[in-house]
């Protein structure tokens, strides 16, 4: 008879599993066991309240991964700022009518856009499995920054979730509102710029060369601003296997040396210090960052995660060396507005106003008045801005197309007088 075969060896399988750690927070991950009772077992031993384990391998588990980043990276470019804004003013009012957060989720989720809604499911189904509500929303950084996260942790602890998120919505809109006025102070010149430079280019490339027998006539006799005038042109028109490399390059260059650490530092002081748009981002930068730090800590955020979301609130390098510098001196203890005051580019009145509020002890009243002051301010800088910069690019234009335009007549006046002299 032939032998008995030994019996198998029982076979080490991987489960995966979703669990809550001992202090609340979720996890997922990968454990090995035999069984099912095994897993859960090992699970228990590590301290974890278990949500569910169900039967996976390493590999599957790092695809899913990689799967559910490729998703939410296309979810996250899809859920537009204004989405956010709706999204929180949309809750807001649901939950103040006392609407389980659960179905207040699922209402706003079909009456969103399809992209909207597959992200508000996706935070309702983490809200279900037992996850925080600002843990849930953590996981979508792109769509939710970090101050709103921070106010949802503080509203979770004191029960005012629905306040919160009115209070949440009305920041992000007054900040959408700030930003698209920066952007549209901005975006003027750049729609003048643009149009003198393709004015120039269509004159020089099709007008000037239909000139070019009238001005072969002249000779050495046309005059100089004319033969430069003609020899940009034919550089312009026959040198471009030349040119647009040199110019590809030279972007290329500027956008490199633009996101290195010297370039950010030479573009942020530029921002603070260059005329015309230097006090509109000095005005944007206290607005946001008093404005925040006002809400932040009357929501009861503790003073260390406060300054570390004002990094993300001004980004600005300078602005970096400061909340670094802040951050450091409040661990130790200290008062927020020595620290300001070492810093030229927060406004005097600024430090004073901090100063007085750690004093009476009502730093979030006085920060909140002093960023509706900065935003009066910005509106004023952003007018100013605007009224200065079109006047300036009006004559600028003037000035390079009627310098064209009389380079190019000057020979015309020239044969006319030796036509009439003659």
């Amino acid at each position: 008879m032939p032998a008995a075969t030994e019996a198998a060896a029982p076979v080490t399988r991987k489960w995966q599993y979703k669990a809550r750690k001992p202090g609340g927070e979720a996890c997922r991950g990968v454990v090995e066991g035999f069984t099912h009772a095994d897993a859960v077992r090992e699970l228990r031993r590590q301290g974890l309240a278990i949500l569910e384990v169900e039967l996976g391998d390493a590999a599957a588990a790092v695809g899913e991964q990689v799967d559910s980043a490729i998703r939410r990276a296309r979810l996250s470019k899809a859920f537009r700022p204004d989405d956010t804004v709706a999204f929180c003013a949309q809750m807001a009012v649901m939950l103040r009518t006392g609407v389980p957060l659960k179905e207040a989720l699922e209402t706003f989720a079909e009456q969103a856009r399809p992209a909207v809604g597959e992200v508000v499911r996706l935070i309702r189904d983490d809200v279900c499995e037992g996850e925080d509500f600002s843990s849930a929303l953590a996981r979508w950084p792109r769509i939710f920054p970090a101050l709103m996260v921070s106010l949802m942790r503080a509203a979770e602890a004191s029960g005012m979730l629905d306040e919160m998120m009115a209070r949440v919505a009305k920041d992000l809109a007054k900040q959408r509102k700030t930003a698209r006025q920066v952007k549209g102070a901005m975006t003027y010149p750049a729609i003048m710029l643009a149009v003198a430079v393709l004015a120039v280019t269509v004159i020089m490339t099709t007008v000037l060369p239909r000139f070019a027998p009238l001005f072969a006539m002249q000779g050495d006799r046309l005059p100089l601003p004319t033969k430069l005038l003609v020899a940009l042109s034919d550089g312009i028109r026959h040198g471009w296997m030349i040119w647009v490399p040199a110019l590809g390059a030279s972007i290329a260059g500027a956008w490199w040396w633009a996101r290195s650490d010297a370039g950010r530092r030479v573009l942020d002081h530029g921002k603070m210090a260059w005329p015309v748009i230097g006090p509109m981002f000095r005005h944007l930068y206290v607005s946001r960052f008093c404005s925040t730090m006002a809400t932040l800590l009357a929501a009861g955020v503790p003073l260390m995660d406060v300054v570390k979301i004002l990094r993300d609130v001004t980004g600005n390098v300078h602005y970096a060396r400061l909340w670094s510098l802040l951050e450091e001196r409040v661990s130790h203890g200290q008062e927020l507005s020595p620290t300001f005051r070492e810093f030229a580019f927060v406004p005097r009145n600024v430090s004073a106003i901090i100063a007085a509020g750690e004093k009476s002890g009502r730093l979030p009243e006085v920060l909140e008045s002093a960023g509706q002051v900065a935003e009066e301010d910005l509106e004023v800088a952003l007018k100013s801005a605007t009224s200065m910069v079109e006047p300036i690019l009006i004559v600028g234009m003037g000035v390079i197309v009627g310098g064209i335009a009389s380079a190019m007549l000057l020979p015309i006046f020239n044969m006319s007088k030796m036509m009439h002299g003659g």
